[in-house]
Formats: C-alpha cells, sequence, structure tokens
C-alpha cells in the first residue's frame, strides 16, 4: 500500500476508534442485541412448549370409557356433553375456555369391535374433532387426541406398520452433524450475508457522503495525495470495519443459535463450533472478507453519486432489496450448484458458498471461483470509484 492510501487508512480507522458511539453502534452493540432478542426468542418459545404439557379443558360427546381414560392421563379434563351441546362447547373454544370437542359416533365401541372382527364392510365411523387452530394450546390438545385415536386405530387394525419403533435398528441414516449442518446451511449463509451488508451500509455512507456533505472531503481532495489513494485508503479501512461489525453479529448470532434451535423444538440444541474444521473456518473467513470488500466498493460508489447521508441512504435501498432477495431465494433452495458459472454471480455466490461449508460438502474450486469474481468485481469497483473521484461535478455536487 503507497504512502498516501496508507495515511487515509489510518485517518479512517483513527476516527472510527476515536469515536466510542461510533465503535459501539457498529460493532459491539449489533452482535450483543442479536444474541440478547434470539436467546429470548429461544427461551421463551421453549418456555410456551414446555407449557402446553400442563393441562387441557375438553368436552366429549358419547366418550367411551377407555379412551377418556387414556385421554385423562396425558393430562385432559373431560367434560361429558350432549349433541345439542356442541354448539356451545364450539363458542367456548372460540372464546379459549375449552381446548376442544371430540364427537363420537353411537355406539363407536361396537362399531370398532366389528371392524377388528372383519364383520365390518361399509364405511369406518367418524370421530368430529373440533378446535382452534389459532390457539396453541388447542392446536396441542388437538395433536394429543389425533395422535392417541392413530394407537387405538392400529391396536383395532393393524395390517402392517412403519418404522415400527421397537425394531429401530437406524431408519435414518442421517448422523447428528448432517441433520446439524442441514439447518445450518439453511439459515446461517442468509444471516451472515445480511448482516454483512447491515455493517456495511452504516458506516460508507457516513464517510463518502457525510464527508462530502460537511466539505471535509473537498478539502482532502486538495491535497497531494493522488485521488486512487484516497479511494483505496478509504475502501480498505471501511472494510475492516464494516467486517468487525459482520464478525459481532455473527458470533451473537451463532451463540444464541442453540437457545433457538431447542425454542423451535428442534433436537439441534447441541450444535457445537466444534463439527467445522480449520479449513472451514479459513474458507469461511476468505469469502466473508472478499465480500464484505466488494459490498463496501459498491456502496462507495452509491455514496459518491449522492450529495448527502439522506440521499444515499435512499439510493442504497434497491441495493438492500436485492441483497436479501437472493438470500431467501437460495435459503429455500433444494440443492446446491456444481457449476462454477454460478459461482460468478455477486452475492449468489458467497451464499451459496457458505451453504457449501455448513453442510460438509466444502467445494475448494467453488469457494477459489467466488473469492476470485469478489475480488475483479471489488477492482473494477474501484476503478469507477476512480472516474467518480476525479469528476469534479460528482465530488462537489455542481
Amino acid at each position: 500500500m503507497k504512502l498516501g492510501a496508507f495515511t487515509v487508512f489510518k485517518k479512517e480507522i483513527a476516527r472510527f476508534f476515536g469515536d466510542k458511539r461510533l465503535l459501539f453502534t457498529s460493532v459491539i452493540m449489533p452482535g450483543l442485541l442479536i444474541y440478547l432478542i434470539y436467546s429470548v426468542m429461544g427461551n421463551s418459545l421453549n418456555s410456551m412448549m414446555s407449557d402446553q404439557t400442563s393441562s387441557f379443558k375438553a368436552a366429549a360427546v358419547d366418550i367411551p370409557q377407555s379412551v377418556a381414560s387414556q385421554l385423562e392421563k396425558q393430562g385432559f379434563e373431560i367434560e361429558n356433553i350432549e349433541l345439542s351441546e356442541v354448539d356451545r362447547a364450539k363458542e367456548q373454544i372460540e372464546d379459549g375456555d375449552l381446548s376442544l370437542c371430540v364427537v363420537f359416533p353411537d355406539g363407536f365401541e361396537n362399531v370398532m369391535s366389528e371392524y377388528a372382527g372383519g364383520s365390518k364392510t361399509d364405511s369406518a365411523p367418524n370421530v368430529k374433532i373440533y378446535f382452534d387452530s389459532a390457539d396453541i394450546n388447542s392446536s396441542h390438545a388437538y395433536s394429543v387426541t389425533v395422535a392417541m385415536l392413530d394407537e387405538l386405530e392400529k391396536s383395532v387394525s393393524n395390517v402392517f406398520d412403519i418404522n415400527n419403533a421397537s425394531q429401530d435398528d437406524g431408519y435414518d441414516v442421517a448422523s447428528e452433524e448432517d441433520a446439524a449442518g442441514a439447518m445450518l446451511s439453511m439459515i446461517l449463509p442468509m444471516l451472515i450475508t445480511v448482516l454483512l451488508y447491515s455493517s456495511c451500509v452504516a458506516l460508507a455512507p457516513e464517510s463518502i457522503a457525510g464527508e462530502k456533505e460537511r466539505g471535509t472531503l473537498a478539502a482532502l481532495l486538495i491535497t497531494p495525495v493522488p485521488r486512487s489513494q484516497i479511494i483505496l485508503g478509504k475502501v480498505l479501512a471501511l472494510s475492516v470495519m464494516a467486517l468487525l461489525g459482520g464478525l459481532s453479529s455473527f458470533l451473537g448470532t451463532f451463540m444464541s443459535l442453540p437457545s433457538l434451535m431447542q425454542g423451535m423444538g428442534d433436537e439441534l440444541g447441541s450444535i457445537s463450533a466444534n463439527v467445522y474444521g480449520p479449513v472451514d473456518y479459513v474458507c469461511l473467513i476468505v469469502l466473508i472478507l472478499t465480500t464484505v470488500l466488494l459490498l463496501i466498493t459498491v456502496i462507495s460508489i452509491i455514496s459518491t453519486l449522492a450529495k448527502s447521508v439522506k440521499e444515499a441512504g435512499t439510493m442504497v435501498l434497491p441495493l438492500m432489496l436485492v441483497v436479501m432477495l437472493v438470500s431467501f431465494m437460495t435459503m429455500y433452495q433444494t440443492e446446491t450448484r456444481t457449476e462454477f458459472y454460478w459461482y460468478l454471480i455477486p452475492i449468489y455466490n458467497t451464499i451459496e458458498s457458505m451453504a457449501k461449508i455448513f453442510s460438509f460438502s466444502l467445494d475448494p474450486v467453488c469457494i477459489a471461483v467466488t473469492a476470485a469474481a469478489n475480488i475483479v468485481y471489488s477492482a473494477l469497483g474501484i476503478f469507477i470509484l476512480t472516474k467518480l473521484f476525479n469528476n469534479e461535478k460528482v465530488m462537489f455536487n455542481s
């Protein structure tokens, strides 16, 4: 790095670390907030799901004693009602006073016995269960009741089993690492990319459009330092600062992920960073570094064209929409791409490469193509920035 670029680099870094408020809001606060929010969400969801196992109030019409006993063992308080009272029970479900209402047909046990003996050939009896899917307690009570009735049906007419638990010799061939990798590869690439973008957009407009607006950039431009060196110094300094913010957000996300997974009812609460090796982390760091460089360069170009920080914030909105759209599209993609030309597409290539890392299918060629493409696009962006900085009309808003 030449002396001029190094001087600008030091100036930007000193300004960043000298402003404690900017340092806190850009680096410390994002990771801290994400960790607290995701942890609280996970614990709240976990607590909410645990509370559903307490008790359920249910109304039942002609319920067999054997079925009632099974439901009572699972925390149901059953009120026997007449068929004419079903409408009132449905209103109570809507009001939250009842979890559900079960209506059994007349002679349910006798009909089931006939089916068990093979003497019944017409349509099977229909058990009606009224519940409120918008209410968590009612929905959970419905799931428990259906599961219990399914077991009852199997005991009456069990023609064949599917994956009988008593004979389980490893039906699911996926290991715990595979399950964790599948979940992480779907969530983390999207989160990391969006967080990196947020860090970049929080810094670049202020450093370029903000200095244009205050007039300090004009004073820097009249110094003997070549404008290409000013650009290089600013882009590298902004990349370092954005990287710190992005890493903070990433750490906050990764540390809170086990709590969030447990709250979602997943068995992946023991997710650990130890499932990935040094090569995985090196590739991940390379992807993050080159992506930050690319994002900073693009946002710097937009900020240079803007006349103020407010205008720059408006102009970067389309870029934000593109980043989020690509992130969410790849989040629900069923398979990763293997052809190298897919990894020439900015942003998409980073998310796809990260997905490969987190799913334990690291492809060095794809990583290399992605990193090289990001660097080439960044170099092209710096060339465009140089042209813009040499344009007096652009730099002095004339």
